[in-house]
C-alpha cells in the first residue's frame, strides 16, 4: 500500500478537468475570472484560504483555464514568493517574471524592458542604502569595535557620510525619473502584451515568506507594479499574513495596514456548495489513490470511520493526507494481523490525533493521558451532539483503553463495548501501541 497520496498531475493546459477537479471549483474559477476581466483599472485582489486547503492546486488549474479553456485567453504570470524570499529585494524578481511574457523573437522589446527595469532597480538599491558606520566602512568594522574606535574614525566616517549624502542628493531626481519611466513603460507593455485583456500577476505562498520580504513585496506591488492592465492576485492565508505584520511592526492593526495595499479580499470555498461534504469527497479520492480495489473494499469499516472523523472535525486537505499516510503506515506494519479488523476504530482515531492533535499523544511519565486526549478531541461535545453515533462509540473505546480490568468488564457487561478481546495488544493499551508504532516512523 502506498503511504503518500500522489499529487494531482496538472499541466499548463489542464484547466478544471472534471477528472482532477475533485473539489469542484470550476464554477468559482469562472466567477473569479469574470471579476478580474470586468474590474477595470489595476486592482490588487487577495484570495484567502487556510493552510492545506488546496490554494496552489486551484491556481494551477485556474491558470490552465485562463490560457486554454476561456474564450478571452487571459495571460497570467505566476510568482512563488516563498521560493524567492532569500532575496533582499523583490523588485528584480517580480520584473523578471513579467519579462518572461516577451517573445524571444522580439529582441527590441526585451532590451527596452530590461533597460527600464535595471535603471529602476539601481534607483531602489541606492535609496535603500543606510548611512551607518558598517556601510561607510564596507563592513570591515563590526559593532563591538566601533565604540572603541569611534573617536579615531570620526573624521573618516564624516567624510564618507558626506560623500554618500551628496551622491544620493545628486541622484534623487534621476532615481525618481527612472522609477516613473519604469511604471510608464510597464503600463504600455501591459496594454500591448494583454491585447486589451488584463495580465494577471499571481503571487502565491505570500504567507510563508519572511515577514520583511512579504511586506516589502506588498509595498513594491502597490507603488511600482500597480499600473492599468495588470491585476495582482495574492494567494495567501490572511491570518498568517497578519501575524507577519505584527512580527514586523509590533502593536499595529494588521487589517488597516493591509487595506493600504489590497482592494478586494475573496475567500476560496473549501468546495463548491452542492459538494459541501467537509472534505469527505477528498478523503475518498485520496484513499482510492493509495489502495488497491481489493483493499479499498476490505477496509470499509475504517473508511467509514475516517469519513465521520473528517466530517466532524473538518481537518484541512493536507491534514487529511497525513491521516491517510498514517493509516497506510499502520496497515503496512500490521499486515493482515487479527487485530486490524477489530481495532480499526481506534486506528482511525489515532491517525486523526497524530495528524491534527499531536499534543494529545504526548507521553507523561511514559504514559498517555486520557484527559488530554478527551479534551483535544472534544469528546464531551461529541457525546452531547449525538450527531455521530460512530464517533460517540469511539469515545467509549478510548475510555475503555485506559480503565482497569474491573471497569473493562463492567463496560462489556453494560454493552458499552462489544469486543471482549479489546486491549490484548499491549498492557499499556491499544492507543499506546499504535502511537508507539507511528512514532517510530514519524512523518
Amino acid at each position: 500500500m502506498k503511504i503518500i497520496a500522489p499529487e494531482l498531475q496538472i499541466n499548463d493546459d489542464t484547466g478544471f478537468d472534471p477528472a482532477i477537479d475533485i473539489f469542484k471549483r470550476s464554477e468559482f474559477g469562472g466567477r473569479l475570472a469574470n471579476l478580474i476581466e470586468n474590474a477595470g483599472g489595476n486592482p490588487v485582489i487577495a484570495l484567502d484560504a487556510g493552510w492545506g486547503q488546496g490554494k496552489s492546486t486551484f491556481i494551477k488549474m485556474w491558470r490552465g483555464y485562463l490560457s486554454s479553456h476561456r474564450d478571452s485567453k487571459i495571460q497570467s504570470v505566476y510568482f512563488d514568493a516563498f521560493e524567492n524570499d532569500y532575496q533582499k529585494d523583490p523588485f528584480l524578481a517580480l520584473a523578471s517574471e513579467m519579462y518572461q511574457l516577451i517573445s524571444e523573437d522580439d529582441e527590441d522589446k526585451q532590451i527596452e524592458f530590461k533597460d527600464k527595469a535595471v535603471k529602476a532597480g539601481k534607483s531602489l538599491v541606492r535609496g535603500a542604502l543606510k548611512l551607518t558606520v558598517r556601510t561607510v566602512t564596507a563592513g570591515l568594522i563590526d559593532g563591538s569595535a566601533i565604540d572603541a574606535a569611534e573617536k579615531d574614525l570620526s573624521n573618516l566616517i564624516a567624510d564618507q557620510v558626506d560623500d554618500l549624502v551628496k551622491d544620493r542628493f545628486e541622484h534623487a531626481q534621476k532615481d525618481k525619473k527612472a522609477l516613473k519611466a519604469f511604471k510608464e513603460h510597464l503600463s504600455k507593455f501591459a496594454a500591448d502584451q494583454g491585447n486589451g485583456k488584463p495580465i494577471i500577476f499571481i503571487i502565491d505562498e505570500l504567507d510563508r515568506c519572511r515577514p520583511d520580504f512579504a511586506l516589502e513585496l506588498l509595498e513594491q506591488v502597490k507603488h511600482l507594479f500597480s499600473v492599468r492592465g495588470i491585476t495582482f492576485l495574492l494567494v495567501t492565508n490572511r491570518v498568517q499574513l497578519e501575524q507577519s505584520i505584527k512580527a514586523k511592526y509590533g502593536d499595529i492593526d494588521p487589517v488597516n495596514y493591509l487595506h493600504k495595499f489590497i482592494n478586494v479580499w475573496l475567500t476560496m470555498p473549501r468546495t463548491a456548495e452542492k459538494y459541501n461534504d467537509n472534505g469527505s469527497h477528498y478523503l475518498q479520492y485520496a484513499l482510492r489513490s493509495i489502495l488497491s480495489d481489493g483493499d479499498y473494499k476490505n477496509n470499509k469499516s475504517i473508511r467509514d470511520t475516517l469519513d465521520d472523523i473528517v466530517k466532524y472535525y473538518q481537518p484541512s486537505f493536507r491534514e487529511i493526507e497525513r491521516m491517510i499516510s498514517y493509516f497506510a503506515i499502520l496497515n503496512n506494519m500490521i499486515g493482515q494481523s487479527e487485530y486490524v479488523e477489530e481495532y480499526q476504530l481506534m486506528i482511525a482515531m489515532a491517525c486523526y490525533l497524530k495528524a491534527c492533535k499531536p499534543n494529545a499523544l504526548k507521553l507523561t511519565h511514559g504514559k498517555l493521558s486520557y484527559q488530554r486526549i478527551a479534551e483535544e478531541a472534544n469528546f464531551d461535545d461529541i457525546v452531547k451532539s449525538g450527531e455521530y453515533s460512530s464517533l460517540e462509540y469511539i469515545t467509549r473505546f478510548v475510555r475503555y483503553d485506559f480503565v482497569d480490568q474491573q471497569e473493562k468488564q463492567k463496560m462489556i457487561q453494560d454493552k458499552e463495548i462489544h469486543l471482549s478481546r479489546f486491549g490484548r495488544i499491549s498492557e499499556d493499551g491499544i492507543l499506546f501501541s499504535i502511537n508507539k508504532w507511528l512514532t517510530e516512523v514519524a512523518i
